[in-house]
């Protein structure tokens, strides 16, 4: 039993931990066209292993169709992850949406489903120190931001700066475009900034669009992590095993996916490389959903969780190790570590109460 959990909490933690850098590899494809093409891998995962399994579906609209509700939650929220890994980074934006991930579901699972009938007080205490842990975490990993090396540009800098319209920049400009970020730091002379004039006399010095652009990855973190730690509540709520259920919640996000494809108006259409990528981790987000179902029937729903939000360990080190933002070594780096692993603590100690 103990060994069977090991490797179901393994699979789960690897393949969740994979399948965004993995989708994020494949550079230049839209964030709409990279998701149709994850939730398609995803299906074909799911239908597949209902197949081998012998399932069958049930096709009542509790059954089936809350589920399917289920799975466009979920893919908003993807679509708000990858933005999100975009603006400020996958390790910041990781970390950031696993905590509220983890709070989210807490949130619904006491509201809804009586999670947290007949805790005791000292439980409750536990919780609350928790709560403070998970939002220290996330501070430290918002702080990171602003630690970055002062004595030169980080890779790519040159590149961002030819693209920024002319202006005057009088602090740090960070501009990350797809995974990698770049930084103009304060002092230093930007490319092409003369002050641009209003009427007779110059225009008020504009702020810096890096903030702009972290408060803006913000968001799109904490967007994912609401929708993501809220797109079970259909499908728990539809009363079937999550084997039934698990099918229908996968066409959920296709029909998302699908419907971000046609608003979108970007190319749907990838080269072999790309469709290879994204298709192979939506097979790995399958794989790691199909053995978090298995953890969840041997250890409750709760740690199950919660074992499989240890992934943003695994996600956070590929952001940074090998995706170089914030780059390995740096203060930054350092401190969003430092906050995942606070955050992560406490978001464990939630998911355990559950």
């Amino acid at each position: 039993m103990g060994g069977v959990v090991a490797l179901l909490s393994l699979i789960t933690v690897v393949s969740w931990g994979t399948w965004i850098p993995l989708a994020q590899a494949a550079r230049g494809v839209p964030q709409r066209t990279r998701i149709l093409y994850v939730t398609l891998g995803n299906v074909m995962f799911a239908g597949a292993a209902l197949v081998v399994a012998g399932g069958h579906l049930a096709w009542g609209w509790r059954s089936f169709w809350l589920p399917v509700a289920g799975g466009v939650v979920w893919t908003a929220g993807n679509y708000s992850a990858f933005r999100a890994s975009e603006a400020i980074g996958l390790a910041r934006a990781a970390g950031s949406w696993t905590p509220l991930n983890i709070i989210v579901a807490f949130v619904w699972g006491a509201a809804l489903f009586g999670e947290l009938d007949g805790l005791s007080g000292a439980r409750f205490a536990v919780l609350g120190g928790a709560l403070v842990l998970v939002v220290a975490g996330v501070l430290v990993i918002v702080r990171a931001q602003d630690a970055r090396p002062s004595g030169g540009l980080l890779p790519g800098a040159g590149l961002a700066a030819g693209r920024q319209r002319p202006r005057v920049t009088m602090s740090v400009t960070t501009a990350p475009t797809g995974p990698a970020a770049t930084a103009v730091p304060t002092g230093s002379a930007a490319p092409a900034a003369p002050a641009v004039p209003s009427g007779p006399a110059a225009a008020p010095l504009p702020v810096s669009r890096g903030a702009g652009q972290q408060r803006r990855g913000l968001l799109w973190a904490a967007a994912a992590g609401v929708l993501w730690g809220s797109y079970f509540v259909p499908a728990q709520s539809a009363g079937v095993t999550a084997q039934v259920s698990n099918f229908p919640l996968a066409v959920g996000m296709l029909a998302g996916g699908l419907a971000l494809a046609q608003t979108g108006g970007e190319p749907v259409r990838l080269r072999a490389a790309g469709a290879t990528a994204n298709l192979a981790a939506g097979f790995l987000f399958g794989i790691g959903n199909l053995a978090l179902l298995g953890l969840v029937a041997r250890v409750g729903t709760g740690v199950g969780f919660t074992i499989a939000q240890l992934s943003l360990l695994v996600n956070a080190s590929i952001g940074i190790w090998l995706f170089k933002v914030p780059p390995p070594g740096s203060r930054a780096a350092r401190l969003a570590m430092a906050g995942i692993l606070i955050a992560g603590t406490g978001g464990a100690l939630i998911g355990a109460l559950r």
